[in-house]
């Protein structure tokens, strides 16, 4: 009976689907699929992706859709990035074509993420061996900006771009430069630091929102208080980062949740499985680090940064080795069909020139 009413509630879901998927619903494909609505939360079906998997759905009996299905321990983000390179080999009838739309996937988002991960792991290390050895601040990831603006760019940093930096922010209305970079002068009396960059905009928020309670503020005042506060301690740019980071952490948890038992995600996707876990602990880290600088908060974005790095260059080892032939093979398969669509092309004008040649000649 428990098997019945399973295996119906599925059944009755992908019949809704399809429905859905008439009725345009860019989430039709992937509650055909077996997805629950809950589990779509934090992703959206590529356009290019949609057309092929909703018309799928839709006419089962023109298309194939059993590929849409969602495939034993498989995520929402893990379809969402296998579905383009589907629909290009089901649309094209190469399935090497869609093998490499879908490593091209792979490929620029390790591009995209890995080198920001080693970036902040290089840099938080840096730091942390200044602060322990000649006691220099600690700064927030993500506000090297703010520093060139305001004429305190890193050593590292080249010093022609330093001067161009340091004039163009001297020549921003101060308004304007606080409200991009933070307030240093709320990180002074509210945060015990002289800039905003190495300011916890928590403790910020916290000092505000306390003296506003003792000056008879409601919670709810105070609370609003201290939260404007923070924003404007941290600025526009670093509380961009802080928020779109949360959300990544939150989206790669779900992810992770998905995967089902550790074990058994391990023991199926290996160095895989330990790139999704450790991408979640170093987004989490990252976000603590970009609110509060501290040894604790940029130490544990630096050897998780490092772990997601190396796990994620190992999942994709094989893939990077590969791509390369695969890509003159669908090069060779495309020149193959340009070529015989050019023969078409020039037996019609044949054809045609010998039914005018009848007519005229």
């Amino acid at each position: 009976m428990v098997s019945w009413t399973d295996d119906t509630a599925v059944d009755l879901r992908r019949r809704a689907a399809v429905l859905r998927a008439e009725n345009g619903d860019p989430k039709a494909a992937a509650l055909y699929a077996g997805f629950k609505p809950e589990e779509l939360k934090g992703g959206s079906l590529p356009p290019e992706a949609m057309l092929i998997a909703n018309a799928s759905v839709a006419d089962g009996a023109a298309f194939d859709s059993a590929w849409l299905k969602r495939k034993p321990g498989e995520t929402y983000q893990d379809w969402l990035q296998r579905i383009p390179g589907d629909a290009v080999a089901k649309v094209s009838g190469n399935e090497n074509l869609g093998e490499v739309v879908g490593d091209y996937i792979s490929l620029t988002a390790l591009a995209s993420t890995v080198p920001g991960a080693f970036k902040v792991a290089a840099a938080g290390t840096m730091h942390l061996i200044k602060y322990f050895k000649n006691g220099t601040f600690l700064k927030a990831p993500g506000t090297t900006l703010a520093q060139i603006l305001k004429g305190r760019a890193p050593s590292y940093v080249p010093a022609r771009i330093a001067r161009l930096g340091a004039t163009i922010g001297a020549r921003t209305p101060p308004a304007v430069l606080s409200a991009l970079t933070g307030s240093d002068k709320l990180a002074q009396l509210h945060g015990g630091k002289l800039w905003a960059w190495e300011t916890n905009v928590l403790k910020v928020g916290k000092n505000v929102g306390t003296a506003s309670r003792v000056a008879g503020a409601s919670r709810l005042s105070a609370f609003a208080g201290g939260a404007g506060a923070a924003l404007r301690t941290a600025g526009w740019w670093r509380a961009a980062g802080i928020g779109g980071s949360a959300v990544s952490t939150v989206v790669g948890a779900v992810d992770v949740w998905q995967e089902g038992d550790p074990a058994t995600a391990f023991k199926r996707e290996g160095a895989g499985y330990v790139a999704k876990v450790s991408g979640v602990a170093f987004n989490a880290s990252l976000t603590a680090a970009m609110i509060a600088p501290n040894p604790v908060t940029i130490g544990a974005a630096v050897v998780t940064g490092a772990v997601y790095g190396v796990a994620s260059i190992v999942d994709n080892w094989e893939t990077v080795k590969k791509f390369p032939g695969k890509v003159a093979d669908a090069g060779a398969w495309a020149g193959k069909k340009v070529g015989e669509g050019a023969g078409k092309l020039a037996d019609g004008a044949k054809s045609l020139g010998k039914k005018l040649g009848g007519l005229f000649g």
